[in-house]
C-alpha cells in the first residue's frame, strides 16, 4: 500500500515552486477567510496556536499580526519549500512570533495539552484518516482549546474553480472530469460527524460565503493557471495562450458587477472543542 503522507509530500513538493512563485509577498492578497476564521474561533493576545497545513503562511501571518506580539504561532506543513516561502512572508512584515516546522498533522511532535486553538486552513481533505488527524489535534490542544477546520464548499457554488475549469475543458476540447478532491468535505455535517468522531465535546458548522472583488482580471487568471494548469497552458503555443485567455476573460464577465468582476466564494468552518 502507498504511504498517503509519502505521497502528499511529492504532490506539494512538486506543485510548490507554483504556490511559492504566486503567493503574496506579506499579508495574504485575500485575507478575509483568515479574519472569519479568527473571529469564530475566538482567537485572542496571549494565546498559543498551532496552524496545520499552513503552507505559504495562511492564516498564520494573519494571526501573528493579530497577536500584535502577545503569543505565539507554530506553523507546520508537509514541505520545507512552502515553509521556507511563509517564513519570508513573515519576515517581509515584521513577525517574529511565527516559529516552523515541517511535520504531518497525523503524527505531531508535540506534548500533550500544549495549545491553546489549532487552525488549518484546507488541509483536513488530504489525510487519508482524517479522524485520526483530528484526534492528534485533541492531543496537543490544553483542555478547554478548541480547532478551527476550513474546507471548500461544494464545487459547484465555488466560481473561482469552475468557471476556470470549465473554460479551459471547453477551449481544450476535453471533459471537465471528476470534481476536485479539495471539495471532498463541502457538504454540511462532515466537519461535525469527524469532531465528534475524534472526540470533541462541542462541534459546529458555519459557512463563510462572501464575494473577492479582483482588481486585475488577467492577474487573477495568470495566478490560478500556474497553480493549477501550468502543464495544459505550456502544450500551448503563443496563438493558442491568447485565445485561451480570451476564452477565460469572457467566462468571468458574468461575474462583473459595477464594472469590477465579484467572485463568490463558499468555503465552511468546523470548530471543535477539546473537553476541559
Amino acid at each position: 500500500m502507498e504511504d498517503q503522507n509519502q505521497v502528499g509530500r511529492e504532490h506539494w513538493k512538486g506543485r510548490s515552486s507554483s504556490w511559492t512563485a504566486t503567493a503574496a509577498q506579506g499579508l495574504s492578497t485575500d485575507d478575509t477567510l483568515n479574519q472569519m476564521l479568527m473571529k469564530l474561533a475566538g482567537i485572542v493576545p496571549g494565546e498559543r496556536v498551532l496552524d496545520l497545513g499552513s503552507g505559504t503562511g495562511d492564516p498564520a501571518i494573519s494571526i501573528g499580526l493579530a497577536l500584535g506580539g502577545n503569543g505565539a504561532i507554530t506553523a507546520c506543513d508537509l514541505t520545507p519549500e512552502m515553509l521556507a516561502k511563509a517564513r519570508d512572508r513573515s519576515m517581509n512584515v515584521g513577525l517574529d512570533v511565527i516559529s516552523f516546522t515541517a511535520a504531518d498533522m497525523t503524527s505531531l511532535a508535540f506534548a500533550d495539552n500544549s495549545f491553546d486553538c489549532v487552525t488549518c486552513r484546507f488541509g483536513l481533505m488530504f489525510p487519508e484518516d482524517k479522524v485520526a488527524a483530528a484526534r492528534e489535534v485533541l492531543r496537543v490542544l490544553k483542555p478547554g482549546g478548541r480547532v478551527g477546520y476550513i474546507v471548500w464548499g461544494p464545487y459547484d457554488e465555488n466560481p473561482p474553480f469552475f468557471v476556470i475549469r470549465r473554460a479551459i475543458a471547453e477551449a481544450m476540447g476535453q471533459e471537465e472530469g471528476a470534481v476536485p478532491h479539495r471539495h471532498s468535505l463541502g457538504q454540511p455535517g462532515q466537519l461535525s460527524e469527524i469532531l465528534n468522531a475524534a472526540g470533541f465535546s462541542k462541534a459546529t458548522e458555519h459557512e463563510m460565503r462572501y464575494k473577492r472583488p479582483v482588481d486585475d482580471l488577467d492577474d487573477y487568471i495568470n495566478r490560478a493557471l500556474i497553480r493549477g494548469y501550468s502543464e495544459t497552458v505550456d502544450k500551448l503555443d503563443d496563438e493558442g495562450r491568447d485565445a485561451l485567455m480570451d476564452t477565460l476573460r469572457a467566462a468571468f464577465e458574468p461575474y462583473r458587477e459595477d464594472g469590477l468582476v465579484m467572485m463568490p466564494n463558499y468555503a465552511r468552518l468546523g470548530l471543535g472543542w477539546k473537553p476541559a
